[in-house]
């Protein structure tokens, strides 16, 4: 996977490329009309990125394709995820839109059009949404003697920080994906995860249901941390009691959480051997230290008597 913005945008990446989540998803959120044209049976995911690398710090795309009932056209869903709103968020678009063109002009040389496309921005934000819905809107002055000349391009938008939490609909995996995603920023961030983890109970496939705790944790705890580590496993004791697959995540997750504390320990007695031996440690000599792995922690610690410079230690 690319690199991308936020922890927000890889949970919203992991939980959208699953392909029961769209479909359950797309069919709450479609308007009607189009949701009679299309045979959401034929979704799948495509493999395009339309983020180009220079805007992936910024964007997160993904794109979807379903055949038309008659099965004679593809239709593109494009998914666009905001966690705060942006005002070119049309630009964006429309530069997906001109690279999915593009892009099926050099796999279909001998066509005359391109497919359809319909852009989707899925929103969880603090602020309210208050950002051009139509292109028109981008351009001012707009004479009426060139409006037929400018693109009337608009998104169809999902604004889950609007909705109440009753308003969140959905199968139990795609509600779960979108109150985590809706209470990212909550400011009751451990009954929120606790409410999460009580909704994994109603996931049947137990294998996707650790898949998507480990989505949840890494965003909740490990990326975002606004749950510290102590608390999340004290939750998942909590909430997982008696079953054999979660207690052997919990088990994988609590040992791995003794292993890291322990490195970190590691990393902190040899910093501060360092700066008894050889002074204050520069910025990067600590990044690096504090990002060894354990093997590397303990040749360096066991080097630190003889080494007669920081640079002989590291070597």
């Amino acid at each position: 996977m690319d690199a991308i913005a936020s922890p927000h945008d890889a949970f919203f990446r992991e939980s959208f490329s699953r392909r029961e989540i769209a479909i359950d998803f797309l069919r709450g959120q479609l308007p009607p009309a189009l949701l009679a044209e299309i045979d959401l049976a034929s979704l799948t995911l495509s493999k395009d990125t339309y983020v180009a690398s220079d805007l992936r710090s910024a964007c997160s795309d993904l794109v979807y394709r379903v055949r038309h009932r008659d099965g004679s056209m593809a239709i593109y869903l494009l998914f666009e995820h905001k966690s705060c709103p942006e005002h070119w968020t049309l630009l964006q678009i429309l530069r997906y839109i001109a690279a999915e063109g593009n892009s099926f002009r050099k796999q279909h040389p001998d066509a005359d059009h391109v497919p359809p496309v319909y852009p989707m921005v899925i929103y969880h934000g603090r602020r309210a949404w208050r950002v051009p819905r139509n292109f028109h809107q981008l351009v001012k002055p707009l004479p009426a003697a060139l409006a037929a000349f400018v693109p009337q391009l608009s998104y169809g938008l999902v604004d889950l920080s609007e909705r109440t939490d009753a308003e969140i609909r959905g199968q139990s995996l795609t509600r779960l994906v979108q109150l985590a995603l809706r209470w990212i920023f909550s400011d009751q961030p451990v009954e929120r995860l606790r409410a999460l983890l009580r909704l994994i109970e109603h996931i049947r496939d137990r294998g996707t249901a650790v898949e998507i705790l480990e989505s949840l944790l890494r965003c909740y705890v490990q990326a975002t941390q606004r749950v510290d580590e102590p608390t999340a496993r004290a939750l998942l004791q909590e909430t997982f009691t008696g079953e054999p697959i979660m207690q052997t995540f919990i088990d994988r997750y609590i040992e791995q959480g003794r292993q890291e504390g322990l490195q970190e320990g590691e990393a902190a007695v040899l910093l501060r051997l360092i700066e008894q031996k050889f002074g204050p440690p520069s910025a990067a000599t600590q990044q690096r230290i504090v990002t060894a792995d354990a093997d590397t922690l303990l040749r360096w610690s066991e080097r630190i008597l003889s080494a007669d410079s920081l640079d002989a230690l590291l070597h």
